[in-house]
Order: structure tokens, then sequence, then C-alpha cells
């Protein structure tokens, strides 16, 4: 009888235990969603203040009452972005787009780069239009893209490629210049 009381009470007490460790483990998970989400919060924040802080030519926007974001590749963004739909953008209501054709690029005044798409393929249908190109991808500025985000520190930074965006006929603003995190092209 004293054994099975034993053997009743430790049951209950590993119970307990793996309720705590489960519940443990689903906090840690939380928490990772909850960074990521915020990440891409800060992302979303970025990407509207770049569209607000580029000049384009008169050409890319005149006859359009949208200014369109598009997303190609896998959007790691979900509803964030979509909450940028109807703000304003050099005068222009914006739009956010999620595009599969890489030739529908040519309609996209900014074109996010998800880290799995064909960066090369993108960036050679763009490299002389006025489409800002941004992307998380690690060698996303040498391979001629405009804005790349990066973490530093778990901070969301960023750096920019003037020469890249001078080639697409975009002028950069001197107020997002000075928060880059490095600036190559000049």
């Amino acid at each position: 009888m004293t054994v099975n009381l034993h053997m009743t009470a430790f049951g209950g007490l590993l119970r307990k235990l793996l309720t705590v460790l489960c519940l443990a483990g689903s906090i840690g998970v939380a928490h990772a969603d909850d960074a990521q989400i915020s990440e891409y919060r800060v992302k979303t924040a970025f990407l509207y203040n770049f569209a607000r802080f580029i000049t384009w030519p008169e050409s890319a926007l005149q006859d359009r009452t949208e200014f369109t974001l598009c997303i190609i590749g896998t959007d790691p963004f979900g509803v964030q972005l979509d909450k940028l739909t109807g703000k304003t953008v050099h005068a222009h209501t914006l739009v956010v787009r999620r595009i599969l054709n890489i030739g529908d690029v040519h309609d996209c005044h900014l074109v996010y780069i998800s880290e799995d798409a064909d960066h090369a393929e993108v960036l050679s249908v763009v490299r002389s239009i006025p489409v800002l190109t941004v992307s998380d991808a690690g060698d996303f500025i040498d391979q001629g893209g405009i804005i790349q985000f990066v973490l530093v520190h778990s901070k969301v930074r960023f750096k920019i490629n003037v020469a890249a965006a001078s080639k697409a006929g975009l002028s950069v603003s001197s107020k997002l210049l000075s928060l880059a995190t490095s600036v190559s092209g000049r």
C-alpha cells in the first residue's frame, strides 16, 4: 500500500513537471514568434519610410493614382504589410501586391524580394528602371540591390547601395543615408 501511495504521488509530481516543461516550451516558442512578428512590424515601418524618403522620377509616378509595394517570394510580413494599404506616398495611395511573375515588377515602385526568390533574376529585370529593391538576403547589396535589411544586436538596421539607386533613377534622401549602417557606391 505504501509503495502504491508513493508511486501515485510520484506520478502526480511527474505529470506536474511535464506540464510545467510543456508550458515553458510553448512560452519560448511564443517569445520567438513574438520576436519575429516584432521584427517584421519594424521592417514594415522601414519599408513605408523608405518609400517616403526616396525620390522617384516624375515619369514613374505620373498618370498613376497608386504607389505599388510588391513582394516577390514567400511573404514573411503577413498582415503587417497590409496595414500600409491606403496610406499616402508622394501623393499616391499605397497598395500592396504579392506577385509571382517576375515580369510584373514593372508595375511596382518598391519590391521586397524574399530570401527564397531568385535575387539575381529579379535584379536583372529591374536594374535600370525606377524600382526600389529591398531584401534580407545576406549578399543583396553586393548583387546590386538597393537596400538590405540587417540585424545588429537584435535590432533591424539597413545598408544602402547608392550606385544601384542612381542606376535605377532613384534619389536617396540624406536623412535616410544618415540612418544606414553602411552606404556603398558613392
